[in-house]
């Protein structure tokens, strides 16, 4: 994989420097170069506000796809945990087998949103042969991204142990996940799974789609004021500090509409998943924003739909 240099909007100066940020630029041995950036801009990386334009469409037609495949695969609600939002909604085939399964971890910046928004890839997966799984969480606040963390392993393990009893395989399970829940889905895939009583290898594979890496420029954003992110909680849950623990292949992917330092954040962890041979994949999605970008999964004609049911071998790649 070649030093990826992503361009960068003008961004209008204002306010105060706030720290030393990482540039757009990686250099020949895989450092980072830094350079200063406001905190309004910075705020902006991670909002997306001057990249994804009206995002009212967007969202609207989250939840029109949604419910239509609702509509199409009504699918079985389970709950995983005792409270509330411990959930998951489960789309199954009539007849289902030992199929392969696909949960999937919604985002909205930890703090918004739930599963139901994100469940029109499942005509996807079960037209292909597979189940899939959307997880719901309970948000931050009064969640944290521990909370958050431990709430998608409790779902992992359920579905592990109860998988057969609705027709899934619990030795075919794979995790993705979109934005913020792409960062849970990187925690999953980084979980070293007999701590918590389950085989080393549950997982099979994951697809993240641009998902968060790196959680120390997250506290200096605005986003700080609900995430109240400390030392130890950006050190043990930043991905990018657990490279060592990846034990399957992963599939990144990105939208080139997407803000300058996320498309950065997905670009430094495909390299290093590549440099321990777990980078099964990585996908620039030309002409898309990053709210649009979970929308990939909604059509298996799209090459990182394509990608992802080739890696659950349910098509040949």
């Amino acid at each position: 994989m070649k030093p990826v240099i992503i361009s960068r909007r003008r961004l209008i100066s204002s306010g105060a420097i706030l720290a030393v940020m990482p540039s757009l630029a990686f250099s020949q041995d895989n450092k980072l170069v830094y350079q200063s950036w406001t905190q309004a801009q910075l705020n902006d990386q991670f909002s997306q506000a001057s990249y994804i334009g009206n995002v009212k469409p967007v969202i609207e037609g989250w939840v029109a796809n949604s419910t239509a495949v609702r509509k199409q695969f009504p699918p079985k609600t389970f709950h995983y945990g005792t409270e509330s939002d411990e959930n998951l909604d489960a789309f199954i085939s009539e007849g289902a087998k030992n199929l392969p399964i696909m949960v999937f971890i919604h985002g909205g910046g930890w703090t918004e949103g739930n599963n139901q928004y994100f469940e029109a890839p499942a005509a996807t997966f079960i037209k292909a042969g597979a189940i899939y799984i959307a997880i719901n969480l309970t948000n931050t606040p009064p969640n944290t991204i521990p909370g958050m963390a431990k709430q998608c392993r409790e779902a992992i393990k359920w579905v592990w142990k109860n998988a057969t009893s609705f027709g899934g395989d619990p030795s075919k399970l794979y995790v993705s996940g979109h934005s913020s829940g792409g960062h849970l889905a990187n925690m999953m895939l980084t979980t070293q799974w007999s701590d918590y009583g389950l085989p080393a290898n549950v997982l099979k594979g994951g697809l993240v789609m641009s998902g968060w890496t790196d959680l120390y420029p997250v506290s200096l954003s605005d986003r700080q004021k609900y995430l109240k992110l400390d030392k130890k909680t950006i050190a043990e849950y930043s991905p990018i500090n657990r490279l060592d623990k990846v034990r399957v292949p992963i599939l990144i992917s990105w939208g080139a509409l997407e803000s300058p330092y996320m498309q950065q954040q997905s670009a430094a962890w495909a390299k290093k998943l590549q440099s321990v041979g777990r980078l099964a994949g990585v996908y620039k999605v030309a002409g898309t924003t990053h709210y649009e970008m979970s929308d990939q999964l909604n059509s298996s004609s799209t090459q990182l739909a394509k990608a992802t049911l080739a890696m659950m071998d349910l098509i040949s790649n």
